[in-house]
């Protein structure tokens, strides 16, 4: 097993852990043991290494270290302080952090040998540590920092909280203060430059500095404050940090995303289990977003904080639907409207309303979907009168019933004017979905028109400007850090891959799809994926790509008929994958997809030509 991953994660484990070689070559092989080698689930990673005594290799492993302890280490207390302090991080230990550690005024039991010391007598100790192969060899990028095996870390780092707990939480209270101080991010921070401060948050957790970890290093410094107070959440929304962020929630937890810290104010449990849970879904494991999401959602109905309870609810019924519980997330998105309206906020009362649709639309309740979404517009134009159309994610499932509806230039219109809030504000995602709706309505233009010679130039255009927008869209969703949106922007390439012939391009989409949709598992995309592989197959049995050599540099050969038998295992495949869509459309509730399902079995049954259907974008 590989450890596995988009681009963008990957780095961000990089800078979760410290960007050394042979941390993050450990990490892969911890990934690869315990998590099927999903990087997105690198946050557990803390508590299998602490918490797993019957794997035997980690039984062995603490009993080595064990012996070191009490048969060599025991006389040696510059040695063992050394190792003690390496074991209060979760990732190398940099030169400028054990400074700091080894600064006046003593740490009491840890650092009483460390204060005096000169230079060569650390880096005597160090060599020694090396040697017997406690610290792992020297880093030629950082020659100043320490780094032991993951397990070796947590054995020392445990022992020095068992026999000196006050010793222990200073040490991490030090650090916490010196990356907070030191480090200086500047307006327009990169992911690199807020690693401190994601590194600060652990340290200031196992201080038991978890409020004040929470306000003054993520809440501001990481998310930010827009100038009226509320929150920009700067490293989600403009750097798709949504996987770092995750690893910096999972420090609020005694067991993520169980049990939170009781250090913790009611308010900040809730914002926690809130923002826990948003992160869980963007990485698309819905399954464990549940738990924190209802646990938000009571808290703040509780407390009667009815705006944050309503997002909760609006966020819950996301979850729900893409788990393929629609009539759950009616009920549920129904019940945030409620809640917003009694909070009385403007912006949860239109955005509410918003995602209610978005739900209903899901069911099949088409018309109800769009009174809806028209009472949410009617809000939004009160609420922002410059902004009289609705946008941001809102906007995009709008125009996503535009689309299913047959109205590619009224969504184009609208996503055109959204695109120019989102590029204003540098929201990434907003950015993503709204050029894959500009991809798919100009793909639905491109395969609507009459067939007149001008009308063969616009549909060249529109499908030029499609393929651009949909590989665009994939990337940028992907950079965005939100996996459960990336297979929608998949599967609208897929159609058009599938328009121009690229039966191959088409297959690789669809596959991905199914790698990220299916272990949460996203019901909904894996419905959507078994209507594309069917119509993939009547495509193929027709040989129907309508835009096929429409682009100028398009080389796909025009499909050639395929023989009887593969017509026959065609219509097999066809068979099967529209059963598993029926099946997930009547569990699932999954209505909106009713006619489409219909028209695409009265092809299997010869009734009707694949090349005849409404397109579908």
């Amino acid at each position: 097993n590989a450890v596995w991953g988009t681009d963008k994660e990957l780095k961000a484990a990089a800078h979760d852990f410290g960007g050394h070689p042979l941390a993050l070559g450990l990490l892969a092989s911890l990934l690869k043991e315990t998590q099927n080698g999903d990087v997105r689930r690198r946050d557990h990673i803390r508590h299998l290494v602490h918490d797993d005594d019957d794997n035997p290799r980690h039984d062995h492993a603490k009993r080595v270290m064990e012996s070191y302890e009490k048969e060599w280490l025991a006389g040696q207390p510059v040695l063992l302080a050394i190792m003690h302090m390496v074991g209060l991080f979760d990732r190398p230990a940099s030169g400028d952090c054990l400074n700091a550690l080894r600064a006046k005024p003593v740490i009491e039991g840890l650092t009483d040998e460390m204060v005096n010391l000169d230079g060569s007598e650390w880096q005597r100790a160090v060599t020694r540590l090396r040697e017997v192969r406690l610290l792992l060899p020297r880093d030629p990028t950082a020659p100043d920092a320490l780094d032991a095996h993951p397990l070796v870390r947590e054995w020392f780092g445990e022992r020095l909280r068992q026999t000196n707990e006050s010793a222990w939480r200073a040490a991490h209270g030090r650090l916490y203060e010196h990356l907070r101080d030191t480090t200086k991010e500047g307006d327009t921070p990169t992911l690199e430059d807020l690693a401190p401060l994601y590194q600060a948050i652990a340290h200031g957790c196992r201080a038991g500095r978890h409020q004040e970890a929470l306000h003054e290093i993520y809440m501001a410094r990481i998310c930010r404050h827009w100038p009226d107070g509320d929150l920009e959440y700067y490293a989600a929304f403009k750097l798709g940090a949504l996987g770092s962020d995750l690893v910096a929630m999972s420090w609020f937890f005694d067991k993520p995303y169980v049990t939170l810290a009781a250090a913790l104010t009611p308010a900040g449990q809730s914002w926690v289990l809130g923002d826990a849970a948003f992160s869980l879904c963007a990485q698309g494991r819905l399954a464990e977003a549940l738990l924190p999401m209802r646990m938000a959602l009571r808290t703040d109905e509780d407390a009667q904080n009815w705006s944050h309870a309503a997002i909760r609810a609006s966020n819950l019924s996301d979850v729900q639907l893409l788990s393929g519980e629609v009539a759950a997330a009616v009920a549920t998105a129904e019940n945030s409207v409620t809640l917003a309206d009694r909070s009385n906020d403007q912006v949860e009362m239109t955005t509410t309303r918003a995602m209610y649709a978005k739900a209903l639309d899901a069911a099949g309740q088409l018309d109800a979907a769009a009174r809806a979404f028209s009472d949410s517009e009617q809000r939004q134009k009160k609420w922002q009168p410059e902004y009289p159309l609705l946008y941001s994610v809102q906007g995009y499932y709008y125009c996503d019933l535009l689309l299913a509806e047959g109205q590619p230039a009224a969504a184009r219109e609208r996503a055109a004017k959204a695109i120019v809030i989102a590029r204003r504000n540098s929201w990434l995602l907003d950015m993503a979905l709204d050029t894959l709706t500009l991809g798919r309505a100009h793909l639905g233009l491109a395969l609507a028109p009459a067939g007149t010679h001008e009308m063969s130039a616009a549909m060249r255009g529109d499908a030029r400007i499609a393929r651009a927008h949909l590989d665009e869209a994939v990337n940028g969703l992907r950079a965005a850090g939100t996996g459960h949106h990336v297979p929608r922007a998949l599967l609208a390439r897929a159609t058009f891959r599938r328009s121009i012939g690229d039966w191959d391009g088409i297959a690789r989409d669809l596959d991905e799809v199914e790698e990220i949709a299916e272990p949460s598992p996203m019901k909904l995309h894996l419905c959507d994926l078994a209507l594309q592989r069917a119509r993939l197959a009547f495509a193929q049995i027709e040989a129907f790509a309508p835009l096929n050599g429409v682009l100028e540099r398009d080389n796909q050969q025009k499909p050639a008929a395929p023989s009887a038998d593969e017509i026959t295992k065609l219509k097999s495949k066809a068979e099967q994958q529209l059963k598993i869509a029926a099946d997930y459309i009547e569990t699932c509730g999954y209505h909106r997809r009713d006619e489409e399902l219909a028209e695409l079995q009265a092809v299997l049954r010869g009734e009707r030509k694949f090349a005849d259907l409404p397109p579908r974008v």
